[in-house]
């Protein structure tokens, strides 16, 4: 079963995201900020990442940064969600620590497509 870090400060996207992603059949474990996270990933290593870009202390791109440069993380794919984003969803520029943004608010299933690739 593949392992998903959800990382959000909104309890409620935390909560729609982890219900969808069990539904289809992965193991869910949330952080609600980027502390956590880092807290989490020094014992659990997951095998994808859905984090909010816009959390406070720590938020999704140096979240996203600090997971890339962990030797046992660097490869973990990040999709991150954000309602700062202009398009649905894209690809990042290169040189960006993470794989796939996703503009909130957003279409649960195609988050979840977006997870099964």
């Amino acid at each position: 079963m593949a392992k998903i870090l959800v990382v959000d400060d909104d309890l409620d996207i935390v909560y729609m995201v982890s219900a969808i992603m069990e539904k289809n059949g992965y193991e869910v474990t949330t952080a609600s900020d980027g502390y956590e996270a880092l807290k989490l990933i020094k014992t659990y290593v997951p095998d994808l990442m859905i984090v909010d870009l816009t959390m406070p202390e720590i938020d999704g791109w140096r979240l996203s940064m600090k997971v890339r440069q962990d030797e046992r993380c660097k490869d973990i794919p990040i999709i991150v969600l954000s309602g700062l984003l202009t398009d649905e969803e894209s690809k990042p520029e290169p040189n960006e620590p993470y794989d796939f943004l996703m503009a909130k608010p957003f279409d649960i299933l195609k988050l979840a497509n977006k997870v099964k690739e």
